[in-house]
């Protein structure tokens, strides 16, 4: 079709992403980003996300500017989606961790809760999403309550009080 582009298929992609959605941050997620930073607890993202890993952890850094995320893992990236048992798997190996050592926050029961627990880290449900705020990805297969211990927070500031 004799196409070409001013800009790198990852410029594009960053262009496109934020033309739908300049992205928001969740109350105190900032806090959490400073607190984890000084207590030198690593972080990195996993994200059933249509767009590449390199374009969100863009958004990331623009929305987040202390984030220090080792890795942004997304299911275009590597197929997989959440709870699939892989996507987990490739984030424990780019860190070096054991599951055991790893907690693993989402707002997904079945994609994040189920997911996590499934590759042996201790899950962490966020419950901060407001009624307005957009959820993309619905839990179609959620489950009853879990039959295995997780944490539940409504806001951020509530895991550091548990970490601290």
């Amino acid at each position: 079709m004799d196409i070409s582009l001013s800009v790198s298929l990852e410029e594009a992609e960053i262009i496109i992403m934020n033309g739908i959605s300049q992205g928001a941050v969740v109350p105190y997620a900032d806090i959490m980003i400073d607190y984890l930073n000084a207590k030198r607890i690593r972080t990195g993202v996993i994200s059933n996300n249509c767009f590449s890993g390199a374009a969100l952890k863009e958004q990331f850094d623009r929305l987040l500017p202390g984030n220090r995320f080792e890795f942004v893992l997304t299911s275009s990236d590597y197929i997989f989606r959440k709870p699939h048992s892989m996507m987990y798997r490739i984030a424990l190996q780019k860190s070096g961790l054991t599951a055991d050592k790893v907690w693993y926050c989402g707002d997904s029961m079945e994609n994040d809760i189920y997911g996590a627990n499934g590759a042996g880290m201790f899950p962490v449900l966020y419950e901060g999403r407001t009624e307005d705020e957009p959820h993309f990805l619905s839990d179609q297969n959620h489950r009853d309550t879990p039959d295995f211990e997780y944490l539940r927070i409504h806001d951020w500031r509530e895991l550091i009080d548990i970490l601290a």
